[in-house]
């Protein structure tokens, strides 16, 4: 009996390197919202801290050019906060795009994952049954000529 072939066997390496590729760009933007999640973090430390330095220059009655500063870095903390906050809840649309995106890539795979294995296990199960013809025209055979003699 001839060699299983599968012949979706293309389409489906295919698909499992468009699905691996896809889970390559799901880690990256994972990383990439690590990543501003921490910047934003940060943004939000340097904002406290700027607020008790404005605080306390208020309380030692710095001068108005000094409290000037303090209050226009600290508006200029606030645009970041809030274009950083864009950005992670952009990531996170993004990662919510792509998990949906694997998701289907991945059924797609399995689907064809499992057609390849039904169709396998029709082929053993097709290459038992010539087996066990053979076996059964041998022992027809072998009884046939026992007899014969």
């Amino acid at each position: 009996m001839k060699k299983f072939e599968f012949h979706l066997e293309k389409i489906l390496a295919y698909k499992d390197q468009n699905l691996e590729n896809e889970l390559m760009t799901l880690g990256a933007l994972y990383s990439a919202l690590r990543h501003a999640e921490e910047r934003l973090n940060a943004l939000h430390a340097d904002h406290e801290s700027c607020r008790r330095e404005y605080e306390a220059a208020l309380q030692a009655r710095a001068t108005v050019a000094a409290c000037t500063v303090c209050l226009n870095y600290t508006d200029y903390l606030t645009r970041q906060i809030k274009e950083g906050r864009k950005e992670v809840n952009r990531i996170r649309d993004q990662i919510s795009e792509q998990i949906d995106l694997v998701k289907s890539l991945k059924i797609e795979t399995e689907s064809l994952e499992n057609v390849k294995e039904s169709r396998y296990e029709a082929y053993t199960h097709e290459a038992l049954k010539a087996t066990e013809r053979q076996t059964e025209e041998y022992v027809a055979a072998a009884a046939a000529i026992a007899r014969g003699f």
